[in-house]
């Protein structure tokens, strides 16, 4: 018996000594079966497999290459993968950094598969995969493991394996905390900067550092300053914490633990300092401590470095327990959180032990590890910008996790004071001249090397940094932007957003250098520079560093200036393709698939500031980059001048030499004072970035030209880089000067998209989706509004500090609908409750009810011809049935677009508004009518219901949006507004019948002008001739003025635009504004009712014009009316003609001064000099001369031009440069073909065609025409044809019919004709009479009737006349009378007939239009 428990003994005593546990049999070791090394190219196929098969607990990261391109490949492993855990620690095991020392690699691969065989199995490897982010490397030093040899137990000659290719030794090679005269990472090797990043990058705790050729923990420090080799220890804050860690390895290693496994080695408990032992310059594990918040330990693992693969089983035993227990470890001590007062978490703060002169710092997660030995502890936390924590006590107790969490409150001046210098210091590391800790490389990146680039430095910087594509070139590279700071990953509230972008034009390259260096910058010196930890702790920074990768990888280095890569695949300019505030133009009317992807991410992120970086100047350039009358040198400025002024300077004094403004050698006469330049001054730049960032998007951009040449040498960029990065670090800076805050409902909710804009400053920022806002302004005092949909808008005052930011949040309130009808729209309801897209017909008979509610004001214009029975209207004038000629007409009009449905809508609401408030008297409205007559035409294109869609068309009651919400909306024809311009093209069915009448309803109404609401834009739209003065300018800015802000829209859409605007303008003499009253031109139904309320005010504003004027009469000094005469006003090319009827004339001016010029042909031209006064009519009686060379009747209408040449006609679609055209029609819109036009002072004649059209070139100049046609009166017009190419005058003539008869009018003529025959006939009477009465004969006796008939017995004769009464008195009545006995009786004489012969004259009821609806039913 006893022999057996002594056997027993033995076996247990044998298990111990080999670290074999007895439980072994539960767990999988299959992989020690036939043991062998794996190559690199094993390994990574192995690996791989793993992640594969193991995939929901297994990752495979490449954190970087080594000298001859072999991955440097780390396994992570843990239960959440993908995203780990908050508080879970972070474990690294990294082996064979000599790549001759090679049972390391093979441990950490044999525990990869330990750990995934066995997860789920067994307890404690399900715990550590749970509860432990494990990451494991095999191979730092691929290359070397490669050169070396299995069975070498020492390096070979030169140490070849253990060093890298390039001959170093890495663990030789990290930045050492006590050479002074070593700096950053200047000269290292490139394993070396992949794990000096990916350590400083993440938040590890703990780490092993594995290698061979002895036995024995050493732990650090591994050199000291004493100057010595070896023999005097060189101990951390943390000495007796990484005794423990080295003991807690070494001890469960029964070889190690002697501390005289190899020969000549003496290590008390197989445990030492490294610096003891002999001092490293270099190493990696101090590199752990100083620089990161993780403690490593270096594991020498065997006597021999390559021992036979036979070894390796054992060598798993031996080592197997000391791995799992020291990975452990790492869940010693205390962690936590540091968070701020609203729970977010605190980059980078300090957690500080008290008397342990070393901190750590929290992760982007707020996450703290702090490894301490039993015991207790006083600890608090600090952070920049916050109160440092109260001191905590807290106990730590063995094999338990100490949580403590700290909460900060922010503190603007805490670091000022002095609070954050409480903190203990740490060694920060040693940069280069270029400010970075690894050495750039100075060199153009490719796109597969940009790409390789921004991935490596996004997986070497998870924590700050996030990489995304925003969208695809034309050949299908990606856009990549990637993202920096401290929360990557979303907006987070109250923290504003900043970009670059650089190399929009492919061939301009040193901006997407530069922002490669920038990335590289701010990771490396994150957390160790205070000034780069704060933009990125407290600003989310997006870097693009190439917007046209496609036109970069065709344009050539050392190109100056030419260019070859500048656009983009398509040959499009990106910078001339954008939205532009004036137009569309060639090229930005197809947006390109850049253009597109970048402006979907701008309007996807709150921007607050951003820059544009280009080559081929050396400037900042600020908006705006255009004008709208595309002339260079003509300055444009934005409301914001004086902030992009601030921020221009702001990066030119900052560059070493931009602020000196010198010119470029290609440019010698191109001087910038200061370095700066407004875009527009510079050269003009249509459908620029920099001017739709702060026109759409709220965002201030300027562009950066920082250089003269488009593409120089790479030996060229470390002085670029030079030049430039204090100024992008101080710009970026800027994002935060101003004002900032949230915009709050009263019940506490954050209200998106509202608005806030400065009193005096025409722009306006909005809130973001968490209600946050960011406005840049200069140190001073400001008003401030906020204003969203369906909230009372609120103003404060804010004081703008000199040097920084000042917070200001607002709390609205909800409006209420019927007050602000009350108040604004004299309680019009149906303005504001149940909005609703009305289809055609609808229309009609709200127009129809609005006249049959205000007959006196109100016309429904329908059917009565041919323009009526396509285009209703409703006229709204003080007496609307009394004489329009001494009237303004205008137009107020919606739907000339199909896809402008909003106008339609606001129309109508602009009808009832009239229509009430004249009900009303408001003395504003009065005015206006008594002027005016409005023509209200919501519907011309009347195609809208056919594409409104599925949308909701009616909300009951009153919705109040908290943002735009903008309806799709398209159409697969052309608009009517389309075929205006397009007069080659007939066009098809009602379209182009609609078209017509629209056209004609311009000739026929001769509008004044034109007021059209449409959508998809801000402002307003006016003609813009080339005049000396700019009535329409000013006529226009009466309705931006009264705009309380600008909207900004994102997209611009083309509906109503200039071309149109100037086209009917020059095409028809009529003057048409176009406000565009929402971004939308499709907006969501219950956004109506506050569209008109932004609207109303500055609309009426606009209408009040026409209480400004002049009118008069033309005479000539026989007073004579001149109904041919027409008016002009100097320095305009706008004629007017008198009225046919009073010779009256009627024009809209602004208050001012004035020259009139009225011709009449033979009439001697005349000058009136007149002062217009604000809301005054002024009243112009004109005489005018008679001509002494001509002789002209009163109408001209017998003018004569003699000796004519005949032109021959221009052919249909002929274009001609200058001239006339028009048509010749009689006074029933027929066409009068064959009409004679004759053109007196070129002694000319033509005549029109069939249809009636004319077309006759002319040279600019003054000319008076004649029309005339047998059977008509003749019409003489005075005009004047412009110097604009291509845009011929159009004037059309209206004949009457010659009625005269032997030179008299004909109704003179009947009449006179009439009287003489009357004469005739009464002279024929009275000469028969006489004779009749000479010769005694009558056709009755001429005696009394009872003298005739005394003797007659009236009973028995048949009469044919009886006497109806005996009477002497004789009573004469009409024949048909039958009697008159009732004629006291009745006071009606008709109402007893019988008869169906009567005559009788009825008075019909007066005829009302009623609605179409009523008709139906």
């Amino acid at each position: 018996m006893w022999s057996k428990i002594a056997i027993i003994v033995v076996i247990l005593k044998i298990c111990e000594s080999l670290s074999i546990p007895l439980s072994n049999n539960a767990t999988n070791e299959s992989f020690l079966n036939n043991p062998k090394y794996l190559n690199y190219n094993e390994l990574t196929a192995f690996f791989k497999q793993l992640e594969n098969d193991y995939p929901n607990i297994a990752k495979l990261h490449s954190i970087g290459k080594s000298v001859k391109n072999r991955d440097i490949w780390a396994l992570q492993i843990n239960k959440n993968v993908r995203n780990r855990e908050l508080l879970t620690p972070m474990f690294k095991y990294v082996a064979n950094m000599h790549g001759d020392e090679t049972v390391g690699r093979q441990l950490t691969i044999y525990l990869a598969q330990y750990l995934l065989y066995n997860y789920g199995k067994d307890d404690r490897v399900t715990k550590i995969v749970n509860n432990i982010d494990v990451y494991l490397m095999p191979s730092m030093n691929p290359d070397g493991f490669e050169n070396s040899l299995e069975g070498n137990c020492e390096s070979k000659k030169d140490y070849i394996g253990r060093e890298n290719e390039n001959r170093v030794d890495l663990n030789r090679d990290f930045p050492d905390q006590f050479d002074v005269k070593q700096k950053g990472s200047t000269g290292r090797q490139p394993e070396t900067i992949a794990l000096m990043t990916w350590i400083v990058s993440r938040p590890f705790v703990l780490s092993g550092n594995l290698h061979g050729g002895a036995v024995v923990a050493s732990y650090p420090y591994d050199d000291s300053n004493t100057g010595r080799t070896c023999c005097k220890e060189s101990p951390t804050p943390d000495n007796n914490l990484f005794k423990q860690l080295a003991l807690t390895y070494a001890q469960l290693n029964s070889v190690m633990s002697t501390g005289t496994a190899c020969k000549d080695d003496t290590f008390d408990n197989g445990i030492t300092n490294g610096a003891y032992w002999y001092e490293v310059h270099g190493g990696m594990q101090d590199f752990n401590y100083i620089h990161s918040n993780c403690f490593e330990v270096t594991f020498e693992l065997s006597c021999c470095k390559f021992p036979s693969s036979v070894e390796l089983p054992h060598q798993w035993r031996l080592n197997k327990n000391s791995l799992l227990t020291f990975m452990e470890a790492a869940h010693w001590g205390v962690k936590g959180t540091v968070t701020d007062s609203e729970g977010e978490p605190i980059l980078d703060a300090d957690v500080v032990i008290v008397g342990i002169n070393h901190n750590v710092t929290t992760s982007n997660r707020g996450e703290y590890w702090r490894l301490l030995l039993p015991g207790s502890y006083e600890l608090y936390a600090a952070a920049y910008g916050y109160n440092p924590s109260n001191r905590v006590s807290i106990k730590v107790v063995d094999g338990q996790t100490t949580i403590q969490n700290f909460v900060l409150q922010k503190s603007e001046s805490s670091y000022k004071t002095g609070a954050h210098n409480e903190i203990l210091n740490t060694t920060k590391p040693k940069l280069d001249k270029y400010g970075f800790m690894i050495p750039p490389q100075f060199k153009h990146h490719h796109y597969l090397e940009l790409e390789k680039f921004l991935k490596y430095y996004n997986e070497s910087y998870p924590n700050i940094t996030d990489l995304k594509s925003i969208g695809k070139s034309v050949q299908g590279r990606n856009l990549y932007v990637l993202v920096l700071g401290n929360t990557p990953l979303k907006h987070m509230p109250g923290k504003p957003e900043f970009k670059y972008i650089a190399n929009m034009h492919g061939n301009e390259v040193v901006g997407r250098e530069l922002l490669l260096l920038l990335i590289k910058y701010l990771c490396e010196n994150y957390g160790t520079d205070e000034r780069v930890t704060h933009i990125l702790n407290t600003t989310r920074v997006h870097i693009m560093p190439s917007m046209n990768p496609d036109g970069y990888e065709i344009s050539m280095e050392g190109d100056a200036a030419s260019g070859l890569g500048r656009s983009n695949a398509n040959n499009i300019d990106l910078n001339r393709n954008f939205p532009d505030q004036y137009g569309v133009n060639q090229y930005n009317a197809v947006t390109q698939p850049e253009t597109r992807a970048v402006m979907d991410w701008i309007l996807s992120e709150p921007f607050v500031l951003s820059a544009n970086l280009h080559n081929g100047a050396l400037v900042a350039n600020y908006p705006f980059d255009d004008n709208n009358n595309l002339r260079n040198g003509v300055e444009n400025l934005t409301p914001d001048d004086k902030v992009f002024k601030y921020l221009a300077h702001t990066y030119a004094n900052a560059h070493r030499v931009m602020h000196e403004g010198q010119p470029c050698p290609m440019f010698p006469d191109e001087r910038f004072k200061g370095g700066i330049t407004n875009g527009a001054k510079w050269y003009i730049v249509t459908g620029g970035m920099q001017d739709w960032n702060y026109v759409a998007a709220g965002c201030m951009e300027i562009t950066l030209e920082i250089g003269c040449y488009k593409y120089p040498r790479s030996s060229e960029l470390p002085n670029f880089w030079l030049d430039n990065k204090e100024a992008l670090l101080t710009f970026m800076e800027q994002v935060h000067r101003g004002v900032h805050g949230f915009v709050f409902s009263t019940i506490g909710h954050t209200i998106k998209n509202a608005e806030v804009y400065v009193e005096g400053i025409d722009h306006i920022v909005e809130t973001g989706k968490d209600g946050d806002y960011w406005r840049i302004l200069l140190p001073g005092k400001y008003n401030l509004t906020a204003t969203a949909r369906g909230y009372e808008s609120y103003t404060q005052e804010i004081t703008v500090p000199e040097n920084g930011t000042v917070q200001a949040n607002f709390t609205l309130m909800r409006d209420d609908p019927q007050h602000w009808a009350s108040a604004y729209d004299f309680g019009v309801s149906d303005n504001q409750f149940n909005p609703k897209y009305h289809a055609n017909n609808e229309l009609y008979a709200i127009m129809a009810e609005l006249e049959n509610k205000y007959p006196d004001t109100a016309e429904f214009v329908s059917g009565d011809n041919f323009i009526s029975m396509s285009i209703r209207s409703l006229k709204i004038s003080h007496q609307v049935d009394s004489s329009e000629e001494t009237k303004y007409h205008i137009a107020i009009m919606g739907n000339l677009f199909a896809t402008q449905p909003i106008g339609r809508e606001i129309s109508i609401y602009f009808a009832r508004h009239l229509l009430q408030g004249h009900k009303y008297q408001d003395p504003t409205i009065m005015k206006i009518l008594n002027n005016s007559v409005i023509h209200i035409i919501p519907v011309v294109d009347t195609a809208f219901e056919k594409i409104w869609g599925d949308y909701p068309k009616s909300v009951r009651g009153n919705s109040g949006p908290n943002s735009f919400t903008c309806n799709n909306i398209s159409v697969d024809f052309k608009q009517v507004g389309d075929q205006i311009l397009n007069t080659g093209n007939r066009g098809n069915g009602n379209q182009q019948t609609v078209t017509n009448a629209f056209k004609h309803m311009l000739l026929e109404e001769k509008f004044d002008l034109i007021l059209n609401f449409e959508g998809g834009s801000s402002g307003i739209i006016y003609p813009k001739p080339k005049d000396q003065i700019e009535i329409w300018k000013t006529l226009g800015e009466t309705y931006t003025k009264s705009l309380k802000v600008t909207h900004s829209c994102p997209n611009s859409v083309v509906g109503t635009d200039d071309i149109l605007t100037d086209y009917i303008y020059h095409e028809y003499n009529t003057p048409m504004f176009t406000t565009k009253i929402t971004c939308c031109e499709y907006p969501a139904v219950e956004n109506i009712p506050y569209i008109w309320r932004e609207t109303l005010i500055p609309s009426m504003n606009f209408l009040s014009i026409v209480k400004t004027g002049v009118e008069g009469t033309v005479r000539d000094t026989d007073s004579n009316l001149m109904k041919n005469a027409t008016v002009k006003v100097l320095g305009s090319n706008k004629i007017y003609e008198v009225t046919k009827i009073s010779a009256h004339f009627k024009i809209i001016l602004p208050s001012g001064k004035y020259s009139l010029e009225v011709n009449c042909h033979g009439y001697m031209p005349k000058v009136v000099s007149i002062m217009v006064q604000k809301d005054e009519i002024l009243y112009a009686d004109i005489i005018l001369d008679k001509a002494s060379e001509e002789i002209s009747n009163n109408n001209d209408n017998n003018a004569e031009i003699t000796n004519s040449i005949e032109q021959e006609p221009v052919l249909e679609g002929e274009s001609i440069h200058f001239g006339v055209k028009g048509y010749i029609r009689d006074n029933l819109n027929h066409p009068v073909p064959n009409a004679k036009i004759e053109i007196k002072e070129n002694n000319y004649t033509i005549f029109s065609n069939k249809e009636g059209k004319y077309v006759v070139e002319l040279e600019p100049g003054k000319y008076t025409i004649k029309a005339s046609s047998e059977g008509y009166k003749s019409s003489v017009k005075y005009i004047e044809v412009s110097n604009i190419k291509n845009l011929p005058k159009y004037v059309m003539f209206t004949l009457t019919k010659d009625t005269n008869v032997m030179g008299l009018p004909r109704l003179v003529f009947i009449i006179f004709a009439g009287c003489i025959s009357l004469a005739v006939v009464v002279i024929l009477i009275f000469l028969y009479n006489a004779c009749k009465t000479k010769k005694d004969y009558g056709l009755l006796s001429q005696n009394l009737y009872y003298e005739d008939f005394k003797d007659f017995d009236d009973s028995k004769e048949t009469e044919l006349f009886r006497t109806p009464l005996k009477s002497e008195k004789l009573i004469t009545r009409p024949y048909f009378d039958d009697d008159d006995e009732d004629d006291n009786d009745n006071d009606d004489p008709y109402s007893n007939s019988s008869s169906e012969e009567d005559t009788i004259l009825l008075r019909g009821e007066k005829y009302e239009k009623v609605p179409v609806h009523t008709l139906i039913s």
